[in-house]
């Protein structure tokens, strides 16, 4: 005998589409996967009819009232709690004038208008007759009057349909990429919750926390960035595979021109992503104003670092700084692995050799006034130093390293080993107002000879 069920609605969610119907129709279907571990649900078209069909327990009367689902609300992978997804969907299908039809092994159940029991208004009603197959697995929405687009509209809301891929799964949720075409979603549960224009990445919260919760509208779209943001945070400060940090901390370097996107704002997934990527030990940070006070010589040692100079700043550089590597941590590692070149006296050209003699009379000029060093050797490269002061000679404990390309000017090459030889006075370093003073002294005492034996 056919039993009707009173749905108890009569005109609601006039602003919902079709799709906005199917939406909720998918994600019961998708609920009892989970719920009773079945295979995956099926959506199709069969000539004019499209059906969502799930595996799981079959669809009963009772589902159709609106009460709290207990199995749902002990369950953290799913968003519906309340039973109304069902009813409103039933509603706005038939205000469309689309035709549904609900097949299970308990029941087959089609919709249609009927007055109120008692009362002279009509609502919708669920008519329930006999299953015509008892031994059917699961359950199947078969529905007429609505368009491929309809469907398709619907299946985009959903994170499986998607055909998004995984970048990282955390213990807050799961990020995924973002193609250039996309617009970027949040999902919660795998159902979309919103669209974020400047996001990097899309991202499927799976740890719901009871902002979240209480921010959940009846139609599950349009949330406020205010109820997921902190999971979000929460996401990328746990990613850990480069994957994700290497786009970030890319894009740290737009923050200057206010290009950045929305995730790098954040200063302190900024920081996070800086940190973590340190790890590699393929990048190295700085400020734009530390980039500018580069030297030459500085900038030369930074490229044959074969590091990637990452640019971030000023507030996100004083919470990474001390955890992260810097120049300082890169001329570190270049002076402590560099290696000299030294060339043999006999190995130099007799015009570099007739050069190179020169250090005798230099060294005897320089000896009744000053300390003067013997050792004097010629190298293929030279070690820069730290300010970039010199990359002709340098001045090491009791020997001073000449290049060898310094050999090919007799002028250039009595400046650079007096330069030296001035360091090896004191050992006073460049740029500093005691060497400037033995410079000076040196320079004063070799005019003032030269003058006067004149």
């Amino acid at each position: 005998m056919d039993k009707l069920f009173d749905l108890n609605i009569e005109q609601v969610l006039e602003n919902w589409s079709k799709a906005d119907a199917l939406r909720e129709i998918i994600a019961n279907a998708l609920d009892e996967q989970v719920l009773s571990n079945t295979k995956t649900i099926d959506i199709y078209k069969d000539k004019d009819t499209w059906h969502i069909r799930d595996y799981g327990r079959g669809i009963k009367y009772i589902h159709f009232t609106q009460n709290e689902n207990d199995e749902k609300i002990r369950s953290d992978k799913l968003i519906g709690k309340f039973g109304v997804g069902l009813k409103d969907s039933l509603a706005v299908l038939f205000r469309h004038g689309c035709k549904v039809v609900i097949e299970s092994k308990f029941n087959h159940v089609e919709t249609k208008m009927a007055l109120k029991s008692g009362f002279d208004i009509q609502t919708l009603h669920a008519e329930f007759k006999d299953a015509t197959d008892d031994a059917m697995v699961g359950t199947d929405f078969a529905i007429q009057g609505i368009s491929d687009k309809d469907m398709g509209d619907a299946k985009h809301r959903f994170l499986v349909f998607n055909q998004l891929t995984l970048l990282e799964s955390t213990k807050y949720g799961e990020v995924y990429t973002c193609e250039k075409e996309q617009i970027p979603s949040v999902y919660i549960n795998g159902v979309k919750v919103a669209e974020e224009m400047n996001f990097m990445f899309n991202y499927n919260i799976t740890s719901m926390n009871a902002q979240i919760r209480k921010a959940l509208n009846r139609e599950r779209s349009n949330v406020g960035r205010t109820a997921y943001a902190d999971t979000v945070k929460n996401i990328l400060k746990s990613c850990k595979k480069d994957d994700v940090l290497l786009p970030l901390v890319d894009d740290l370097q737009n923050r200057m021109m206010g290009t950045n996107k929305d995730e790098t704002a954040w200063v302190d997934v900024a920081t996070h992503a800086a940190k973590a990527l340190n790890g590699n030990g393929n990048v190295v940070f700085m400020t734009p104003l530390q980039r500018d006070e580069l030297t030459a010589q500085q900038v030369e040692i930074l490229e044959q670092s074969g590091k990637k100079l990452v640019m971030v700043t000023d507030d996100v550089f004083g919470k990474i700084n001390g955890n992260v590597e810097t120049f300082d941590d890169v001329y570190n590692d270049y002076y402590d692995s560099f290696q000299y070149k030294y060339v043999n006296y006999q190995d130099l050209s007799p015009a570099e050799q007739k050069v190179f003699d020169l250090r005798n009379q230099i060294i005897d000029y320089l000896r009744p006034a000053y300390k003067v060093c013997s050792n004097i050797i010629v190298s293929e490269n030279i070690r820069v130093g730290i300010l970039g002061s010199s990359t002709e000679g340098v001045h090491e404990g009791n020997t001073i390293i000449i290049k060898r390309s310094v050999l090919s000017d007799a002028k250039r090459f009595c400046g650079v080993l007096a330069h030296e030889l001035c360091h090896h006075q004191h050992g006073y370093e460049d740029n500093t107002r005691k060497f400037e003073n033995d410079l000076t002294d040196m320079l004063g005492y070799s005019i003032y000879n030269i003058i006067t034996q004149n």
